[in-house]
């Protein structure tokens, strides 16, 4: 018994010691303050208050715990009367998060920013989480928010912006609301996961490059016209209940969506570019001043619905586009209005399965009728043209769709690249974003070695010298 008491008190100051090296701070600071690295972890046990002409500095790596305090209905909270400078390093991001409930919304308050009287907070480089706002200003935002390599989980309303936000390498997961503001929008390789709304804009501009938009209720929504447009490019949209709402005033390009429930709806004076949509149940939803050229549309539940349009708004332009297997119809004209959909090829030779696949006026006498080509089953030559109305039409100047085949899939050893659009280059990513294969490509076939590739979901950019793509997601086994 003697020999084992010593043991047992060892034992206990090793299980005490995670909590015996939290430093705990609460209260005010009213002269300047620095919370080091080696004093971190910190541990909140109440709120605290920067006082007016005090500054507190955090310094990279630290972290901070919040003790939690929902019992009593008031969750602590850090405020800014004076400055909070927390700004990491790429390695060595500042954290804020829940001492005890890692998946809990509203654990803590968040920041609390007194700019009214001269506060202010400066960040980049943190993760914050389970806050109810991560950062709430008593007066106006700040014009010009510029955020790297970030991240945001659990929280309520993550990041608030007023005029101009650019993020870069940013992470959104798992917010009830991921980003919320006005004006202007910029975001480069971020992530967008499984929040209730990723994007909930009013943007005058909106500019997305390779961004993942993934699992999320609602991914983007545009509650205004994007006066100064919207701009997407290498981006992949993939299971969301709705992964663009109110798309409008500029370009999708290069772009993929995949197993949304909606892929994009609600469009109008917007082009659609060199973009993949599958296994979606509906893909496109198009309003006016809509153009839709050189898509891939396959295996959705409906391919291109038409519609709400009224009388006197610009049609829709579709052309040169593959609009082939999708389950239900390829075409779905919602309006009552004739349209002429030329040079897209739905992949079928018999004449009733594609009528099958269209719905319109023939089959709900209150639509218009939809008039379009009939390809050969390899996209190549068109046979006739199904003019339902009697009026001119004519096969227009692009009569040959050409396409681009990645095979096999799933791969193992090596990937086949059958390049028949003069594609330049290629990019092979892993599905976080990392690039991990690059190259030029020739006319015809190319082989893609990847025998050294672990199993996994990858992405594979193909990108034409006038700034055309196409993104293809491919499985290692």
């Amino acid at each position: 018994m003697k020999n084992l008491l010593p043991l047992f008190l060892i034992a206990l100051l090793f299980l005490s010691k995670p909590l015996l090296s939290q430093t705990q701070v609460s209260g005010g600071i009213y002269a300047n303050t620095t919370w080091t690295l080696a004093q971190s972890p910190y541990l909140l046990t109440n709120n605290l208050v920067v006082f007016p002409g005090a500054t507190l500095t955090i310094q990279p790596g630290v972290e901070v715990r919040v003790k939690s305090n929902l019992s009593s209905g008031n969750p602590f909270y850090i405020e800014a009367r004076g400055t909070i400078n927390m700004v990491g390093l790429p390695n060595a991001n500042i954290t804020f998060k829940s001492e005890t409930e890692p998946t809990k919304i509203g654990a803590w308050t968040g920041f609390i920013i007194k700019n009214s009287q001269g506060g202010a907070l400066n960040y980049n480089y943190v993760n914050i989480s389970n806050a109810i706002k991560c950062f709430d200003y008593d007066a106006s935002l700040p014009d010009s928010i510029k955020i790297n390599q970030c991240s945001f989980k659990y929280n309520f309303y993550a990041v608030v912006v007023g005029l101009n936000l650019k993020a870069e390498n940013c992470t959104f997961t798992q917010n009830e609301n991921a980003v919320y503001g006005w004006s202007r929008f910029e975001f480069n390789n971020c992530l967008f996961d499984s929040n209730r709304v990723a994007l909930s804009l009013y943007a005058s501009l909106l500019m997305l490059n390779n961004c993942v938009i993934s699992h999320n209720n609602m991914g983007i929504t545009l509650a205004s016209s994007s006066m100064e447009g919207i701009s997407l490019k290498y981006c992949l949209f993939e299971d969301n209940i709705v992964a663009f709402d109110n798309a409008n005033s500029g370009s999708i390009d290069s772009c993929t969506f995949i197993r949304n429930q909606e892929a994009i709806k609600n469009t109008y004076y917007l082009k659609i570019r060199n973009s993949n949509f599958s296994q979606n149940t509906t893909a496109l939803q198009l309003g006016f001043g809509t153009e839709v050229m050189e898509c891939a549309i396959f295996d959705n539940g409906t391919g291109v619905a038409l519609g709400p349009i009224s009388f006197g708004q610009p049609a829709p332009n579709i052309k040169n586009n593959k609009i082939c297997y999708n389950q239900l119809y390829n075409i779905d004209n919602r309006t009552d209005l004739n349209l002429f959909v030329p040079t897209n090829c739905f992949c079928i030779s018999d004449s009733i399965e594609m009528e099958n696949k269209i719905f319109d006026g023939y089959d709900d006498i209150t639509k218009g009728l939809i008039s379009y080509d009939v390809f050969d089953t390899t996209c190549t030559n068109v046979l006739a043209v199904r003019n339902k109305t009697g009026e001119p039409t004519s096969l227009g100047e692009n009569s040959e769709l050409v396409t681009t085949a990645v095979y096999p899939n799933p791969f193992q050893t090596q990937i086949i690249i059958e390049n028949n659009h003069n594609y330049h280059s290629f990019q092979l990513m892993s599905i976080a974003g990392k690039t991990l294969i690059t190259g030029e490509l020739k006319a015809n076939d190319n082989a893609i070695p990847t025998e050294n590739l672990e199993a996994g979901t990858y992405l594979l950019w193909l990108r034409g010298l006038e700034g055309q793509g196409k993104c293809f997601k491919l499985i290692r086994n």
